[in-house]
């Protein structure tokens, strides 16, 4: 028998058990709780039931400050939070990768890492990057993001099937793009494709296939040679991105740089 539960009753079910573990991990009686969230016991109350606060995002991002919530369990509460209507893209949180990330990448080499924040524009990479693409400190700023570096003739040297490459880069700006359209960092991201020919065309092609976070790529390198190789793009807190490009077992077999 289906459950008579609407999707606002199991928001609020998981809203209430978040905060109760919050608080059992913090422990914290429900009036003190209320105090370290900012709100009075009513307004905390209310919280917990699942009713919208008034204030919206900001007061809820005090709320989260105030009873020490960071990561998953931080994007988790504002989602719940916030209620119908925002997306887990809304809610992002930008900010720089920490020693830890930037160390844990550097760790996963001889495949590729990178972390990028929610517009592709690439904040971290390892060395085996380097290698196998480009070094993007050599890169103006400006131009260090993934899906225009994909457009680039350099870019169409590295990988074999460069058409599925651009086509899926511009399929996930899209994508992105019609979940927060008003992003400044997105609007910039969309309006640079826009200028560039190959990027125009792929922009206006109608409803793109979204592809998956895991995918293959037909890699072609002068010193490695040409090989199939997996690609994974993990979220991370924060609004970042962990994009690998597993080619170990290419680099490992040939000499290297």
């Amino acid at each position: 028998m289906a459950s008579d539960e609407g999707p606002d009753a199991i928001r609020s079910a998981e809203l209430r058990a978040l905060l109760s573990a919050r608080r059992d991990a913090l422990g914290l009686t429900a009036e003190q709780a209320a105090r370290a969230a900012g709100l009075t016991p009513r307004g905390y109350a209310d919280l917990a039931s699942g009713a919208p606060l008034g204030g919206g995002l900001d007061l809820l991002k005090t709320v989260a400050d105030g009873l020490r919530m960071t990561g998953v369990l931080r994007e988790t509460f504002l989602l719940l939070a916030a209620g119908p209507g925002i997306g887990a893209h809304d809610l992002v949180e930008r900010r720089r990768p920490t020693v830890e990330e930037i160390a844990h990448i550097d760790l996963m080499d001889p495949n590729a890492a990178l972390i990028t924040d929610h517009a592709w524009n690439v904040l971290a990479a390892n060395a085996a990057v380097t290698r196998l693409f480009t070094d993007p400190d050599r890169i103006p700023r400006r131009d260090r993001n993934l899906v225009l570096w994909s457009l680039t003739a350099e870019a169409a040297g590295r990988f074999a099937d460069i058409a599925q490459v651009r086509t899926d880069a511009v399929a996930r700006v899209r994508a992105a793009v019609g979940q927060i359209p008003a992003d400044p960092a997105l609007r910039t991201l969309a309006a640079r494709i826009a200028e560039d020919p190959v990027g125009a065309a792929l922009w206006r092609r109608r409803a793109p296939r979204l592809p998956s976070d895991t995918y293959t790529r037909r890699l072609r390198h002068p010193h490695y040679g040409e090989a199939s190789i997996l690609v994974t793009t993990s979220r991370m807190p924060g609004g970042l991105q962990l994009v690998v490009h597993h080619a170990a077992h290419l680099i490992g077999g040939s000499v290297r740089l």
